[in-house]
């Protein structure tokens, strides 16, 4: 006879005992405790335990008490089993759930995004649906495409349609192509379609001129309009005079009997860097001799886009509800507090000293004495702030695009040349009136703001100023668009587009030629915006490009280099038309 010991606590079964022949002494089973948390081997050891006690007893009946129930009628769980199958319960349990709403928020899903695509169909409107969630956005999302690209992207798939619809998210956008509708929202029927759809959680970003709304807007530009006529741009000139002094000086400094190679894009920086500083600052921000300046540096900060601010420029624009739950803001915290800084200094210095410059920094100052409830804080740094950084961008952008083109076309260089030397002969020094009569001059710029106009897409909110909710589009189409929806109309698609403009890809200053320019049409030709809302500084703009050109193409040749771009590739990260190239040339003494 064996002794096997053997514990019964309730829902377990523990036997710590060695279980063998006694006239052999051969071992059955052993079994003991495991902590095993499938608990098999307790379960394989319990069945061998419940086997070998069987066989003992029957060799010797006389030694076993039947009435231990070594194995009950009811399975039992290993030790640690019964643990462990409530957690497979909970498991299952937990699976099924999180299942469950995997398949409503799928269902969801589907049916929220099929209902963007019903609203163009149920309204007879052309639409490009894109994947799901991104819609049509999915290449500049992913850095594919710039925006520019992915607009002519949609404005070349229904050619025939004078408008095309899209989504993001779920949200319905139009693209608009007809120009006899583009006129109307941007002219004739202006105030149904005053608002930008931009939003961001900085005031600086959300309250500047650019992106203003409604009434703000109106009260702002009132006040701003006045530093840009032309009696200001006269004032502006000779400021810029002795910029373009310094660009020839440097330029002297640096080129001898060899070219020098420039980046291109940071020369045209530089100089517009100082001429916006001196011009409406009064600030000397010496750019050109000292690259390292802190005007310089932030405003470069600004458009170095990494894919995060990217992905927040994209969301200020496209989806500005949830820009402004997200916190996103147009421009960084670093941006906004240079600005901040420096904008006030030079508002606190100017009231201090009492001196007037009629630039925005006096308009500035009155804005905020007279109506000091609307202007406060960084709505006044708002103006300014802005300002500085589009023109930082836009005007050099053209200038370098320029003289790219310049380089690439000897012919087209030399024709210039021509002209500003035939005029320097005529007038002497440069004059504010030489650059307006100077048409070969005008060409280059019309046509490279063509080809790469700073913003290649115009955008408008639908918002009827009257009580109905929706805006007719017709006789060219039945639609009518909601309030609230938001419309793009592809400006760098337009230009390239061949109904408009013959060998659109070429570079053809003759284009805007006197005799040419009535027949172009006005509402395809856009690079700063059309109406009330056109920008306020494109005049300005216009005068800092035709001066750094006449400057540089006066005395040198712009030649191309090993490094030159063959063709250019456009930036996915940027909201403005970028080459994601660097564009580097030579420049010769003449």
């Amino acid at each position: 006879m064996v002794n096997v010991l053997v514990s019964r606590v309730p829902n377990s079964f523990h036997a710590a005992s060695v279980v063998a022949d006694p006239t052999s002494g051969v071992t059955l089973c052993a079994a003991s405790a495991c902590a095993h948390p499938c608990g098999n081997c307790c379960l394989a050891a319990t069945v061998n335990v419940a086997s070998a006690i069987t066989a003992v007893a029957a060799d010797d009946p006389l030694g076993w008490d039947e009435s231990v129930d070594l194995v009950p009628d009811q399975d039992i769980p290993p030790p640690g089993g019964h643990k462990m199958m409530i957690e497979c319960e909970r498991i299952k349990m937990l699976g099924e759930v999180i299942l469950g709403l995997i398949l409503c928020i799928g269902t969801l899903f589907w049916w929220w995004q099929r209902s963007a695509r019903l609203y163009w169909e149920k309204n007879g409107v052309s639409y490009i649906a894109g994947p799901p969630i991104i819609g049509a956005f999915r290449d500049v999302i992913l850095f594919k495409k710039s925006i520019a690209e992915l607009f002519v992207d949609f404005y070349e798939k229904f050619k025939d349609e004078p408008i095309t619809g899209i989504y993001f998210f779920h949200k319905p956008s139009l693209i608009i192509r007809h120009p006899e509708i583009i006129r109307n929202i941007l002219v004739r029927d202006f105030n149904n379609f005053m608002d930008r759809g931009m939003n961001s959680e900085d005031t600086i970003g959300k309250d500047n001129l650019f992106a203003v709304k409604s009434v703000r807007w109106k009260a702002i530009r009132s006040k701003l309009s006045p530093v840009f006529t032309t009696g200001k741009l006269k004032n502006f000139f000779l400021l810029m005079l002795n910029v373009t002094q310094t660009l020839e000086e440097k330029l002297s400094m640096d080129i001898a009997d060899e070219p020098r190679e420039y980046e291109m894009r940071d020369l045209a920086s530089y100089f517009t860097t100082d001429t916006i500083t001196i011009c409406i600052f009064g600030v000397q921000a010496n750019s050109l001799l000292n690259p390292n300046g802190e005007f310089y540096r932030s405003a470069r900060k600004t458009f170095d886009l990494n894919w995060k601010r990217s992905i927040e420029l994209l969301t200020c624009f496209f989806l500005p509800e949830l820009a402004i739950r997200l916190r996103f803001t147009l421009f960084s915290k670093e941006t906004n507090n240079f600005l901040r800084s420096s904008i006030n200094y030079v508002m606190e210095e100017r009231v201090k000293s009492g001196t007037r410059r009629n630039d925005m920094i006096d308009a500035l100052i009155a804005m905020k004495n007279e109506d000091p409830d609307l202007f406060k804080g960084d709505t006044i740094v708002a103006q300014a702030g802005s300002f500085l950084l589009a023109n930082f961008e836009t005007s050099s952008s053209v200038i370098s695009f320029a003289l790219y083109e310049l380089a690439r076309h000897p012919e087209i260089q030399e024709n210039l040349r021509n002209e500003i030397k035939d005029y320097a002969m005529k007038y002497g020094s440069l004059q504010y009136e030489t650059l307006n009569e100077m048409e070969y001059l005008n060409g280059v710029v019309q046509e490279t703001l063509r080809l790469y106009p700073p913003a290649p897409f115009l955008d408008r909110i639908c918002a009827p100023c009257d009580e109905s909710d929706s805006y007719s589009l017709e006789p060219y189409h039945k639609f009518a668009i909601s309030r609230g929806t938001p419309v793009y109309i592809p400006i760098f698609a337009i230009h390239r587009d061949p109904k408009y403009f013959n060998n659109p890809l070429e570079f053809i200053p003759e284009r805007f030629s006197r005799e040419n320019w009535d027949s172009i049409n006005q509402y395809v030709y856009l690079p700063f915006g059309l109406g009330p809302r056109k920008c306020i500084g494109s005049r300005f703009g216009y005068l800092q490009v035709k001066m750094a050109l006449y400057t540089i193409i006066n005395k040198y040749r712009v030649e191309a280099t090993e490094r030159t771009p063959k063709t250019i590739e456009f930036d996915g990260k940027a909201l403005t038309t970028h080459s994601i190239e660097p564009l580097y040339m030579n420049l010769r003494r003449i």
